[in-house]
Order: C-alpha cells, then sequence, then structure tokens
C-alpha cells in the first residue's frame, strides 16, 4: 500500500450531529488506510462516545482536528472534492468514486487532498460544493439516493484504497485530466484570496448588475476550479484582479 499518498487524503465532516456516525467514519478509514479526519463544527466531539463505533481507535481519534470554519479545513488542500447524492443545476464537474478516486491517487503527490462530506440530515450545502475542484456522487438508485455517512465515507476510502495498493493497475479515464505544470497545485486558501479579490474587481467596475453577485460568483469558482491553476497561474490571477482596484484608485474612479 503507498502509504505516503494516504497520509496526504484528508477525511472533512462539515457539521456532523451524531459522534456515533463520526466513529464510522473513523471505522472505515482505519480499515483502508486513512489516517488524518477532519471536523468542521460538530454538535459533538466526545472521544467516548466516537469510540463506541471505532473500538481500539483512541489514539486515532485523539489526533482528530476540529475547524470552526470550511474554508480553514481545506486551506491546505490543493484538491477539493464534495460528496453529495443530488447532481444540481449548477455548473460542477461530477465524478464517480472510482473517477475521484484515480484524481486523489494522483494529486496526492503534489500536495492534500480534502474530501468533504456534509451533514447526515442535509449534506453539503451549495456555498461549500462552490468551494470543491468537483462533486462526487455515489450512483445509486434514484428512488432512493441518500446514503449514510458511514456508508459513503466507506465506499470512497475503499476506492481510494483499491488505488494505492495496486489492486486496480488500469487507471480510470477522467472526463478531464488535471494539466501536468512545472508549479505546485493552488492551494485553496490562495484561492479564496483570488476569489475575493475577483469579486472586489468586479463590483468595482460595477460589473454586477443585479442585487445578489452569488449566481455569477459560483460560475466564477466553476471555471477556475475546473483549469485546476497552479501556484503562478493564481498569482497571475490574483495580480489581474488585484491591479484593477489599484488602478481605479490611482485614477480617481474608484
Amino acid at each position: 500500500m503507498d502509504e505516503d499518498c494516504l497520509k496526504n487524503v484528508a477525511l472533512i465532516l462539515v457539521e456532523p450531529q451524531d459522534e456515533i456516525n463520526i466513529g464510522t467514519a473513523v471505522r472505515a478509514m482505519r480499515n483502508f488506510g486513512l489516517s488524518t479526519l477532519r471536523l468542521v463544527r460538530p454538535a459533538g466531539a466526545d472521544p467516548k462516545r466516537i469510540a463506541i463505533s471505532a473500538p481500539r481507535c483512541e489514539e486515532f481519534i485523539d489526533q482528530v482536528e476540529i475547524f470552526e470554519s470550511v474554508d480553514d479545513a481545506v486551506a491546505d488542500c490543493v484538491l477539493t472534492l464534495g460528496l453529495t447524492a443530488r447532481r444540481r443545476a449548477a455548473n460542477w464537474r461530477v465524478l464517480d468514486p472510482r473517477q475521484a478516486a484515480t484524481e486523489v491517487v494522483k494529486t496526492t503527490e503534489q500536495g492534500p487532498v480534502g474530501l468533504l462530506f456534509g451533514r447526515e440530515d442535509s449534506g453539503l450545502p451549495n456555498e461549500v460544493v462552490d468551494r470543491c475542484h468537483a462533486a462526487v456522487t455515489i450512483p445509486t438508485d434514484p428512488a432512493y439516493s441518500s446514503m449514510n455517512l458511514g456508508q459513503a465515507v466507506t465506499l470512497t476510502c475503499w476506492e481510494i484504497s483499491r488505488l494505492a495498493q495496486g489492486i486496480d493497475t488500469e487507471k480510470v479515464a477522467l472526463d478531464e485530466v488535471r494539466p501536468e505544470s512545472e508549479f505546485d497545485p493552488a492551494p485553496m486558501a490562495g484561492l479564496e484570496r483570488m476569489f475575493d479579490q475577483a469579486e472586489e474587481a468586479l463590483g468595482a467596475i460595477e460589473f454586477f448588475k443585479t442585487e445578489t453577485n452569488e449566481h455569477i460568483m459560483r460560475s466564477i469558482r466553476s471555471v477556475f476550479l475546473r483549469a485546476g491553476l497552479d501556484r503562478r497561474e493564481l498569482a497571475i490571477w490574483h495580480g489581474i484582479f488585484k491591479e484593477v482596484v489599484a488602478y481605479l484608485k490611482r485614477t480617481g474612479r474608484r
């Protein structure tokens, strides 16, 4: 098993409501060799309750990290994938678990990868999936598509583990292959700063024509996240948006 690969995979549970479900996720991760678990605003995180469904995992549970926001939890990630049962209208790139595993294993050579799972009762909200390079949907019966959190984590971990172990040596072709670059991939923290700068620049030139700019920014996010920017490209785009605002200030137009 490629342990270095699996060490670079972080499972991120967003607002989990039940420590027993956290424990089932821990157990699945340990079954398949993953070790990094991050929780965003959990309703509870009592190690003893988590251990009920994850026996003999006390040392692992003690290392679980807790964050106040999704942005903080994914800040160091160079690839983020959001698990969702719904193929929503937004223009997100959608992968199945095997395609996602292929992209995860490939990208761990460049940096940390974050896999985001939503609340047990409502899944990931749109604004979280907006922060993902792609959505991952597990094919299920449309009449009963919602899966238990532990089941979704187990299937996802298995697909990643089988590739890391070389069980499936034939890589699954992706709809889009992340472009090779001599520079490291752009981390999510840098991308978020760039998106903020882009929103400020577009507002400064009065590009937004409606009271809300959410749908426009969602499309812009989708374009850049699909592009898979490296650090140099990120710096260029950030500089472009920053200079728009600076130019308007220099010329007295803002």
